[in-house]
């Protein structure tokens, strides 16, 4: 209950009749706390703790705070006489002070009382004013994983259930679909397991799933695989292509080796187009045909290729239609491919956080995924894919409230303030896409409500898809139903960029608006239930109007995320962090509630652990025993695709461990390391295309045994002891464990 409510500090004085209110009134004189009270005695729900919100800063009716009133209420709660109708023990009844009546504010200050105390059931109530507050303890309460409860002041007999959304199952696959796991798929989907399978060696940069599928004629286990379908997936440039475009799109790409080997190919294809076109001048020919060379010997290593990156960039000459020096003046990809090249991008992880990627990349991928097979191999399994780096789209829901004359600019100023947050949103992702706002309306705020979003459309600056959602109205199950059924009844997803679906948005923003709270709550439900169908993270924001100031947008903490997103969080993260996708997996972690996010220490760790430097003053015992640690983990946790284990391992030890030199000197003295080594760079992650380009692709050894061996036989050899060094393991066990136990918990 909250001490701020309108109806009861509207009339504030000292007289005791005034807080308790006269038992025989009706409707608005019926003081709120009754009201509660004896609904909730007329549906068998009985209270044991009671708590009062009350803001601590200055404006309450009759001077003092909430905060102030709040404690006169709790002294005549417990009191000998009580207080409408009801008595409690004076340990029973806790007045929670808080600094300004906001959702941030409230979730902290309940937080901090919920961890105190440990009730078996929460009942928040509303629709006295004041919502911001009951959404904060809302938001604590979800924290508890405790069963809560919404209990509006008119119905107290009837308490909603924010309840999870069913068939989290189905959910589950969604995500893993979006994010391309395809292994998790294979495992959550056993009847399509086949087409997972050859769809995660794909993305592995494996090519022999696919050949095996050709060879033994097999592709009609699969559907809508044919024989030419199947020769694709065993070409090499396609292969790198899907494995980077998929893997960059959730913000991992193997130490981006994929990037730099999609570079130089791409480079040198788009080159031999222009020439035959014959849109290149003379010098812009000679430079970029020098560095394609360059690519194919790779004389000279990383440090001199990337300079000739940049000095290709500041020579060659734009015009026409040059696709390959359009590349190379995308400083955006170029300073990427800087840092692919040096081998230490994992070692960087500011180089990956979230934003627009390179237009040229974008670009390459919108041409690669109009042409993907796996695609249409997709689609027959009668599932819809997503864009593979995102639409870029954004849907923000916003509750309006009833009209009043002369509010237009306050209006329209709190609407920029809406668009303004929603653009900030978008700015985190891969693409710039569409600012999709829908305005809910009950019959009553309908044409106010066509009024902003026409506002919206025409004057906001840019292209905003604004649109009503009406009869919304009613409890907060029915507003939940009227408000999915709308967004379902758009343009139908396609899986591919620009379907203007709401389904295929990057982010779902709420907007929590002062007004009826029914319909704000329902709007959360509904956010809730659309962010798991569209597979995207939910944030929950709050319109703030300052008197005398501009309305501000302030975001609240994830922890709507206890309502469905954690368990399907959770599973992603587990999948991603069993193939040591480890920066995926933290990412993942970040945008789940507090029983998610307890994992991220030890996922931040174990991160550090497998891929960071080692310290200047560590000995070269030191160094060979974190490498010996590092190899084993790999060995367990990657042995399904062999070159793609071999370059993981590699790239966990150099030059994180040892540098370029010692590690020459080490592949001299060990041949297991050295065979590991060879192998990695015959990965498509490593360096198969330039070896094509010399004469085919490479194979090391002609051995296809075991890579879990080889890499366990480096392992000895860099750390003869016989002691069994399985800490890392451990933690990543332990890891994995943990979230497991969040998933568990979450459903």
């Amino acid at each position: 209950m909250r001490a701020d409510d309108p109806e009861i500090a509207g009339s504030w004085t000292s007289d005791t009749a005034v807080f308790e209110g006269d038992p025989r009134a009706t409707g608005k004189d019926r003081r709120p706390l009754r009201k509660i009270f004896e609904g909730l005695a007329a549906g068998d729900t009985p209270i044991s703790l009671l708590v009062l919100l009350g803001t601590t800063n200055p404006g309450a009716p009759g001077g003092g705070t909430f905060a102030d009133h709040a404690d006169t209420m709790r002294r005549l709660l417990t009191s000998e006489a009580g207080m409408c109708g009801a008595r409690f023990e004076p340990g029973a009844v806790s007045v929670v002070r808080l600094g300004d009546p906001a959702l941030r504010d409230a979730a902290g200050a309940m937080s901090r009382w919920l961890a105190e105390h440990h009730p078996d059931d929460i009942l928040i109530s509303c629709g006295s004013g004041a919502f911001a507050l009951s959404v904060g303890a809302l938001c604590a309460a979800l924290e508890t994983r405790r069963p809560t409860r919404i209990v509006h002041l008119d119905t107290p007999d009837r308490p909603y259930s924010l309840d999870r959304p069913r068939d989290m199952d189905a959910h589950l696959a969604a995500w893993l679909l979006r994010y391309r796991f395809w292994d998790g798929l294979a495992e959550v989907d056993p009847a399509n397991q086949m087409l997972w399978e050859l769809l995660a060696a794909r993305q592995a940069g494996n090519l022999e799933v696919a050949a095996r599928l050709r060879d033994r004629s097999r592709t009609a286990e699969i559907s809508g695989l044919t024989p030419g379908k199947a020769d694709w997936f065993t070409k090499e440039w396609p292969t790198v292509q899907a494995a980077l475009f998929e893997r960059i799109g959730r913000g991992e790409a193997a130490d981006y080796g994929l990037l730099r080997a999609w570079f130089a190919e791409q480079l040198r294809r788009s080159f031999e187009r222009d020439q035959d076109k014959k849109v290149l001048t003379a010098r812009t020919e000679r430079e970029i045909g020098r560095l394609v060379a360059a690519f194919g010997d790779r004389a000279g290593g990383a440090g001199r290729l990337s300079a000739l990156v940049r000095a290709a960039a500041r020579t060659v000459e734009m015009g026409g239609d040059a696709a390959c020096v359009q590349m190379i003046r995308d400083d955006a990809l170029t300073g990427l491919y800087t840092a692919a090249s040096t081998h230490r991008a994992h070692l960087m992880p500011e180089r990956l956080e979230p934003g627009p990627l390179p237009q040229t990349l974008l670009r390459a991928a919108d041409r690669w995924e109009k042409d993907d097979p796996g695609f249409q191999l997709v689609a027959a399994t009668g599932r819809t894919g997503w864009p593979v780096l995102g639409s870029g789209d954004v849907l923000g829901l916003l509750a309006v409230g009833l009209d009043r004359e002369g509010r237009d600019v306050e209006d329209q100023t709190a609407l920029e303030t809406v668009l303004a947050g929603l653009r900030e949103r978008r700015g985190l992702l891969s693409r710039r896409g569409i600012l999709r706002l829908r305005l809910l309306a009950s019959e009553e705020t309908r044409e106010r409500a066509h009024r902003l979003a026409r506002w919206a459309a025409e004057t906001s600056g840019e292209s905003v898809d604004a649109r009503v959602i009406e009869g919304v109205s009613g409890d907060l199950r029915s507003i939940h139903d009227v408000v999915v059924t709308a967004l379902r009844a758009e343009a139908p997803p396609t899986g591919r960029t620009g379907s203007g679906s709401p389904r295929d948005v990057d982010e779902v923003v709420l907007v929590l608006n002062p007004g009826p709270p029914m319909t704000n709550y329902g709007m959360i439900a509904a956010g809730v239930e659309w962010s798991l169908t569209a597979a995207c993270p939910l944030w929950v924001t709050e319109l703030v109007r300052v008197p005398g100031a501009a309305p501000q947008l302030r975001t609240g903490r994830p922890v709507a995320a206890r309502l469905g997103a954690d368990r399907v969080l959770a599973g992603l993260a587990m999948s991603a962090v069993r193939r040591l996708d480890l920066r995926t997996g933290r990412r993942l972690v970040e945008r789940g509630s507090g029983l998610l996010r307890a994992a991220l220490p030890g996922l931040a760790a174990l991160e550090m652990e497998l891929f960071g430097p080692a310290p200047d003053d560590w000995t070269m015992k030191e160094r060979c025993s974190a490498a010996k640690r590092r190899l084993l983990l790999v060995a367990e946790a990657c042995g399904e695709h062999r070159e793609l284990a071999a370059y993981l391992a590699v790239e966990a030890i150099r030059p994180a461990l040892f540098t370029w030199r010692i590690w020459t000197e080490l592949r001299a003295g060990h041949p297991a390391l050295d065979a590991l080594a060879k192998l990695a760079n015959s990965a498509l992650q490593g360096h198969a295309l330039d070896q094509r380009d010399r004469g085919g692709r490479r194979q090391v050894g002609g051995d296809r045994g075991d890579v879990r061996k080889l890499v366990r036989g480096a392992a000895d050899e860099l750390d003869g002891t016989r002691r069994s060094d399985d800490e890392l393991i451990k933690h990543y066990k332990s890891v994995i464990n943990g979230l497991s136990r969040a998933y568990r918990e979450s459903g």
